[in-house]
């Protein structure tokens, strides 16, 4: 029932598709660019197919239409990647990622024989993204805020490495509690048009922060923190702007 007020709340504020809202998921990296190499030998892309495809039936049970940038085993471009979201003219856009560090943070090791690192220190946590670039940034960060604060709640710390002054890092941070950064030109939140968010799961070369999310429990309930997060978007993120804007 909340759900359906909710949604209706959303349309009356004409934010939301008419049928019915419509959120796209982009599963980060391809199949020939895995992405980061996490410390059991396993590329990121593999981790972010995985928890898309568990993510999707969630939110379409609370609604929602999902649309998918690609599917697994799909190879798709950046560009490729907001032109699903922009022709769609979906509601919301998310990314989904799993994090590594720069060379200084990580150290070369083996699993079962394959070359792989992992973190010379503890170095686990989310971490969200958006873009002042983006079309809609304000609510962008509301729904970032959403999620890192539902997140935040499973007792889960963010990953505040971004932030360091070093080469490939010093992101400006914009929520120490939650790990929100601002990251103006990342190619799939500069070019969607509508509210866009990159979510980093985990860590997957820190060795605790990568079983962590290897755990279905653990990641059930964040993939339950982010359909969550989305579900409140109509009444956290729209209602107040609309507010503000009066």
């Amino acid at each position: 029932m909340k759900t359906f007020y909710t949604t209706l709340l959303a349309l009356f504020l004409g934010e939301l598709s008419f049928a019915q809202p419509l959120i796209v998921l982009d599963a980060g990296h391809n199949p020939q660019q895995g992405g980061a190499l996490g410390v059991r030998g396993i590329y990121e892309v593999d981790y972010n197919d995985r928890f898309v495809a568990e993510l999707k039936p969630q939110l379409e049970k609370i609604g929602w239409q999902v649309v998918l940038t690609r599917k697994k085993n799909e190879t798709v471009t950046l560009t490729e990647r907001v032109q699903v979201a922009n022709q769609q003219n979906a509601d919301l856009f998310l990314s989904i990622h799993h994090d590594s560090a720069q060379e200084h943070y990580l150290q070369a090791t083996e699993f079962l024989g394959k070359k792989t690192y992992q973190t010379r220190t503890p170095l686990g946590g989310s971490s969200l993204f958006i873009s002042h670039l983006n079309g809609q940034p304000e609510k962008s960060y509301c729904l970032a805020n959403a999620i890192g604060h539902n997140i935040s709640v499973l007792g889960r710390s963010p990953a505040l490495h971004h932030a360091e002054p070093i080469a490939g890092e010093n992101r400006p941070l914009l929520n120490a509690e939650y790990g929100i950064y601002r990251y103006d030109n990342l190619a799939v939140l500069r070019g969607t048009q509508m509210p866009a968010v990159l979510l980093e799961v985990g860590v997957i070369p820190d060795k605790a922060d990568e079983a962590y999310i290897d755990n279905p429990t653990h990641r059930k309930a964040i993939e339950k923190a982010i359909v969550q997060a989305v579900q409140s978007y109509a009444t956290e993120c729209i209602s107040r702007s609309v507010t503000q804007t009066k």
